[in-house]
């Protein structure tokens, strides 16, 4: 439980990043990392796995690669979902 939980703070990180205007002086040292969901995800979940916040249990390195590529598609799919339901706030009307 406590895993689905992290994982479910790494996507709503990740996304605050990538989406947030708190964010957007951030966004603009690195747009080409920090504007994209699958992006910025990997790494958010790579270093979660490699501290170890966030286990699957095969060691730091595994860890980093398996939790960076989960909220890495997680993200994605989250990022899609929210822009198709209450669309891009970047688009003009």
């Amino acid at each position: 439980m406590n895993e689905l939980l992290l994982i479910c703070a790494l996507i709503g990180a990740t996304l605050i990043v990538v989406r947030g205007t708190i964010c957007r002086p951030v966004q603009r040292l690195w747009p080409a990392l920090l504007q994209c969901s699958q992006c910025t995800g990997a790494w958010v979940g790579i270093a979660a796995g490699a501290s170890g916040l966030v286990s699957v249990g095969r060691g730091r390195v595994l860890d980093a690669a398996v939790v960076g590529a989960a909220t890495s598609f997680l993200s994605m799919a989250a990022d899609a979902i929210l822009l198709k339901l209450l669309g891009d706030p970047d688009e003009k009307p």
